[in-house]
């Protein structure tokens, strides 16, 4: 194996360790959220972030079109 494959590999391995440690974050919040009986307040403020970004993409969009 190369140097550059090995290097490869690890990245690789770094990368699945770093999104197990995500999901293991996610989901000890979820649960603080659930079992605090706050996930409608949850679900809502994920909805206003959902469309926050929509509309700022959009604006962007938008922007992007009057340039040229």
């Amino acid at each position: 194996m190369t140097k550059h494959e090995e290097f490869l590999w690890e990245l690789l391995l770094h990368e699945i360790n770093t999104k197990a440690e995500l999901t293991r974050m996610y989901f000890d919040c979820f649960t603080f959220i659930a079992k605090t009986e706050q996930l409608e307040e949850f679900q809502l403020h994920k909805k206003q972030r959902e469309d926050s970004r929509r509309k700022v993409l959009v604006e962007s969009c938008f922007t992007d079109e009057q340039e040229y």
